[in-house]
């Protein structure tokens, strides 16, 4: 079935709003607030496995801002893949990424992100979050 632009719209500002989260370094609430509380985000493609539910989220992201000093994500080609209007929604989008960490070194990620959505309520939330390189991900020492 076709995606409405409507549900489109409110898609996209799902997938934005990750970014902008994991930019905001120290909101690890405002990242797991964005996922179901049975969620799951996939790493595996950084070598670092599954983290399961909200609360995992959250625990991986205050460890992670952690060592963070900026980051960058910008997102693009935007593809909603499959759409359900009884509330879920497979979506594809390329993101690159940068995250300056407080030891000085530049990661760099270029990747195609894998959202599977559901609608709680009158919003959409992360049901499962993958990604896939697009290019191995690059580190640099700065200075």
């Amino acid at each position: 079935m076709t995606c409405p632009p409507s549900e489109r719209f409110a898609i996209a500002d799902l997938v934005t709003a990750y970014a902008l989260a994991v930019d905001r370094i120290g909101d690890a609430d405002g990242v797991a607030a964005l996922f179901a509380h049975d969620g799951v985000y996939d790493l595996s493609a950084l070598g670092m496995g599954e983290i399961a539910g909200r609360e995992g989220v959250r625990a991986f992201f205050v460890d992670a801002f952690a060592g963070m000093a900026q980051n960058a994500h910008f997102i693009s080609n935007l593809s909603v893949s499959a759409y359900d209007p009884a509330g879920s929604a497979q979506v594809q989008a390329h993101g690159h990424a940068f995250s300056l960490g407080k030891d000085g070194n530049l990661l760099e990620v270029k990747a195609r992100y894998a959202f599977d959505l559901v609608r709680r309520g009158d919003g959409w939330l992360i049901a499962r979050l993958g990604m896939a390189m697009l290019l191995p991900p690059v580190v640099t020492p700065q200075g």
